[in-house]
């Protein structure tokens, strides 16, 4: 049998990094955020007793609603062709049983999809969704009242058609702390300075307030009736839907709200031999471990407008990361913002962006953190056989032990991830980040 010859890089390792980065390497597959996240974005569970040919259909079908926030996306040319070969994006199946009734749980190829909405510039939804926290008041005669019950057909509707979308819902839990800062009333009547008190607990991206209930007109027919209400900017919008089927409300609500969410967080991927992403240097303060540094690279890892990332710096509570983005550095920072676990920092400015196109950075030459298009931080170094600061910071922390890291907090002027309504929430841009683990 050959011998297996390392790699350069690895060769002038000492084995304390050898051993650190076959950790991080390891663990970067195997660890999961502790952020909300879908981990079935890419299955879907369809109805037993089809053709073969009918359930992989569905099944894709469905798994490009979650991926694009809607059902528009059928009308592509190179979509429906892919409906027709659906059975290609089919990795395994296996039945189950729902509500007493057989089904097939389909699992697709996550990569083949997500290649087939990059060639056709689709834009995709990742699997990191905004936590929206619905209040829910329904007024069945005169008396508006809070629906509690986690049965009640259109709670019940609301949760299936957020699945069919791949949306995150939650409801308040209605307890004394609740009950002492918002009623019934005060929710019908659309108060929301007080619905936004009783919210803060919840840390909810988006907060919606709806009101239930039924009409009749002159003719007697009686028309279902769900208005939605958002702040945004400080003024409320609302909107009414109607249907004579009540648990239509439901899927209308959520198709709205899913077609809304996806034009704000979905990305065109870029090709991975594309020149048309750029490189970000980040700072993150908080990485007071090597199981915090895994973590933080995990997050990063499961980003679809991230196509890599590099450990550039490294030191006692404090890490530097290389980004290189697959995805607009709008579309980038906009997906950053779900990310809980990430703080900006008051004391940062917009980092220096490098363009393909140029292969220069937005700000002045010779600023620290201006990178050169092409050229990677550490590869003066690597081109030596010598350690990188950043190798050589993790090796003499796994010797001599890692020091006490400085104390970070966040500014409270400053929005906290996930804490306010995204609808109405400026996008940051920062160049540091106080890492939280969750």
């Amino acid at each position: 049998m050959p011998s297996l010859k390392l790699p350069r890089y690895f060769q002038r390792l000492t084995p304390a990094v050898i051993m650190v980065s076959a950790l991080l390497s390891t663990a970067l597959l195997t660890a999961k955020s502790n952020a909300v996240e879908l981990t079935d974005l890419y299955q879907a569970r369809v109805a037993a007793g089809q053709s073969q040919q009918q359930w992989q259909k569905q099944a894709l079908q469905d798994v490009l609603i979650k991926l694009t926030g809607g059902d528009a996306v059928f009308a592509q040319a190179g979509i429906a062709d892919a409906l027709k070969n659906s059975g290609q994006f089919v990795v395994q199946f296996q039945q189950v049983q729902q509500d007493g009734q057989p089904q097939l749980l389909v699992t697709l190829d996550g990569q083949k999809i997500t290649r087939l909405l990059q060639s056709l510039q689709i834009p995709v939804w990742g699997p990191r969704r905004p936590d929206v926290l619905l209040w829910l008041t329904e007024r069945p005669v005169e008396t508006p009242q809070f629906v509690l019950s986690p049965e009640h057909p259109l709670r019940k509707a609301l949760l299936q058609q957020a699945s069919r979308y791949g949306l995150s819902l939650q409801f308040p839990l209605y307890d004394e702390t609740d009950s002492a800062l918002v009623n019934e009333t005060a929710s019908w009547g659309g108060d929301w300075a007080l619905l936004q008190q009783a919210s803060g607990r919840y840390q909810a991206t988006e907060v919606y307030n709806l009101l239930f209930d039924q009409l009749t007109d002159a003719s007697g027919l009686v028309q279902f009736r769900l208005t939605w209400q958002q702040l945004v900017d400080g003024a409320v919008q609302s909107k009414e839907l109607l249907n004579a089927d009540a648990m239509l409300l439901a899927q209308q609500f959520c198709a709205e709200l899913a077609a809304a969410q996806a034009a704000r967080y979905a990305v065109r991927i870029s090709a991975d031999n594309a020149t048309v992403g750029s490189s970000l240097q980040l700072t993150f303060d908080g990485i007071s471990s090597l199981s915090d540094l895994v973590a933080l690279r995990q997050l990063f890892s499961s980003m679809l407008t991230v196509r890599d990332h590099q450990l550039t710096q490294y030191q006692a509570g404090q890490a530097v990361l290389q980004l290189q983005l697959a995805a607009s550095t709008d579309e980038f920072y906009r997906a950053l913002s779900l990310v809980k676990e990430l703080t900006p920092q008051p004391d940062a400015v917009a980092p220096d962006t490098v363009t393909p196109e140029t292969g220069t950075s937005d700000a002045a030459a010779g600023l620290p953190g201006e990178v050169t298009a092409g050229e990677n931080p550490a590869s003066s170094a690597q081109s030596t056989g010598e350690l990188t600061d950043a190798e050589a910071a993790m090796e003499a922390a796994l010797a001599g032990g890692q020091p006490e890291p400085a104390v970070v907090t966040a500014d409270p002027a400053l929005p906290l991830s996930g804490a306010a309504n995204s609808a109405s929430t400026a996008l940051v841009m920062s160049s540091r980040y106080l890492f939280r683990r969750q």
